[in-house]
């Protein structure tokens, strides 16, 4: 129960620091419960117009992360219906830095999960990337060498 608090806390700090760069934001707290049946992620964030929606997931620095299917599945048929862009949201703990990998760029494990490494946090965008972006400045691929 206390990493599910934990991962709680980190959900509504990325919503809060989303909500103070102009974004309007939505939390979905049942997100993580057993309701298979409804398609939506951690956070939707809006900002004229572009809809970021965003699974959230805490690691160490240099230790890599899993995410099971059905997670990135869901966060593919939410941005299908919603027509916006679908990211992986990282707090590395420590450095208390936010880094986000769109769902385009993570890796398939061979059991069919998906796996975010050292590399692809490396090349992963910051939240002011995603500022950058949404207020038309720059593109995504803009900031992939």
């Amino acid at each position: 129960m206390r990493n599910r608090r934990i991962g709680f806390a980190h959900e509504r700090e990325l919503a809060v620091k989303l909500w103070k760069k102009g974004f309007a934001v939505i939390r979905a707290p049942a997100s993580g419960s057993k309701t298979r049946r409804v398609m939506y992620p951690d956070i939707v964030a809006i900002r004229r117009g572009y809809v970021l929606a965003i699974e959230v997931k805490t690691t160490h620095e240099n230790k890599p992360i899993y995410i099971p299917c059905h997670q990135v599945e869901k966060l593919r048929e939410f941005i299908k219906r919603s027509g916006g862009e679908g990211f992986i949201a990282v707090k590395i703990i420590g450095s208390g830095e936010w880094r986000f990998i769109r769902i385009d760029d993570l890796i398939m494990t061979r059991k069919g999960n998906y796996k975010i490494d050292k590399e692809s946090l490396a090349k992963s965008y910051r939240l002011s990337d995603l500022v950058a972006i949404v207020a038309g400045n720059k593109k995504l691929d803009e900031f992939i060498d």
